[in-house]
């Protein structure tokens, strides 16, 4: 397929790196970075790197049956990798459903679409949490493996709280929408500084699965009861149904961040507790808040309410921004190395402050649409980039199980 000539490498044992590549000099220097984005020392640390973490979520031993059962289901030539990115375009493909009928998460989408974005989250869980258990049954585990898995998991984090938002119509409480949406994202990228911090994925009693089988269940509480039932009143509280996700996020976030802030601070395995690459333990911060403070001095400074008339394509825009930046950090954390401030990602937000600097002589909408696409096609770059060079380096396939990986695996 053409997407596969894309991203997939070919390279045997001896293949030099451009062999990676079928697709037309043209494209691939389209969408291939210019210069390879990890340097040799880099890719050195990360054949040292090994994948670690900590912790069991309270639902997670109860998946455990389903997901080892769903997984003896899958045939063994279908890779890891593979089942990861079906998981993630199942989910951004529902979500985009959403977002076609609701652009300002204030409608009424049919009822259809609620329930489809309640399925397709519900196979993108079972997806993702059995690419890893597909990975060592077929003996295909890789560092490329762990950084696939992360980089779905940090872009399919931007269309879930995208969804919820227009799931309960959050869209009529901007302030809060914000929030939700930023908050997911934060959080999401706290989890991975505490691991570059630390060297150790921690999950806490309530984690990810927990929040998505939540979130599943909004979906259905969307489908079963519309707009009406988010509208509704709670008795004595006196305040919408809608507001009780919200609230839940804020209390989730302070619980959430006290956690990772506690590891931030006090884990650090590198020297005088610094972070595994020896790096200040803060020094992530600068990436994560220059985002929020640009996307929230947008959106309070817009003359046009641009964040409140287009707040789908507005999460979008910053969210693949933030989905870069986690990327970046998982590498960091993965090749233990420094992160750098200097980004493109953040060339699409620049735009819109500029914009608005000079009196938006450019009409918002405008940019912000050029915004969107800048970020989407650099985060796309980055990744397909950096693909392709962990898999020429070690001789792996993204989509494709190596044969010798089959045989030596067990039955």
């Amino acid at each position: 397929s053409v997407l596969s000539s894309l991203i997939q490498p070919h390279c045997g044992s001896l293949a030099p790196p451009a062999a990676c590549w079928l697709a037309p000099g043209v494209l691939r220097r389209l969408i291939e970075l210019p210069s390879p984005p990890l340097s040799r020392h880099q890719l050195k640390r990360l054949e040292e790197h090994r994948y670690c973490s900590a912790g069991r979520s309270l639902l997670e031993p109860l998946m455990q049956r389903y997901w080892e059962w769903l997984v003896g289901r899958v045939p063994s030539w279908i890779a890891p990798n593979l089942i990861t990115i079906i998981g993630l375009a199942t989910n951004v493909f529902t979500t985009l459903v959403l977002i076609y009928y609701c652009p300002t998460a204030t409608e009424q989408a049919p009822l259809w679409a609620y329930l489809l974005c309640a399925v397709g989250l519900f196979i993108y869980q079972s997806l993702d949490a059995i690419d890893g258990k597909q990975a060592r049954r077929t003996n295909s585990s890789s560092p490329l493996g762990e950084l696939f898995d992360h980089g779905c998991d940090s872009l399919s984090t931007v269309f879930v709280v995208l969804g919820t938002s227009i799931a309960v119509q959050m869209g009529t409480n901007p302030d809060w929408m914000f929030f939700c949406c930023f908050a997911g994202m934060f959080m999401f990228y706290c989890a991975h500084w505490q691991t570059y911090v630390s060297g150790t994925l921690r999950f806490g009693i309530i984690d990810v699965t927990e929040v998505q089988i939540f979130i599943i269940i909004m979906y259905l509480l969307a489908a079963v009861g519309g707009s009406a039932f988010w509208q509704s009143l709670i008795p004595i509280l006196n305040i919408q149904m809608k507001m009780v996700p919200a609230i839940c996020t804020f209390l989730g976030a302070i619980f959430s961040c006290t956690n990772y802030f506690r590891v931030i601070f006090t884990g650090g395995v590198g020297k005088n507790g610094s972070t595994t690459a020896g790096t200040s333990v803060l020094s992530p911060v600068l990436h994560i808040g220059s985002v929020i403070i640009l996307a929230m001095m947008i959106y309070k400074k817009s003359a046009v309410q641009l964040f409140e008339k287009h707040p789908c394509l507005y999460i979008l825009a910053f969210g693949f921004v933030s989905a870069k930046i986690t990327n970046k950090l998982v590498v960091a954390h993965m090749t233990k190395s420094e992160m750098h401030l200097h980004d493109l990602a953040f060339l699409g937000p620049g735009l819109l402050f500029l914009d608005q600097y000079f009196n938006s002589f450019i009409d918002e909408y405008l940019v912000l649409w050029i915004a969107l696409i800048i970020s989407f096609f650099d985060l796309v770059r980055y990744c397909v980039s950096v693909c392709n060079q962990i898999a020429c380096h070690l001789h792996i396939f993204v989509f494709k199980i190596k044969p010798c990986s089959l045989l030596s695996a067990p039955h």
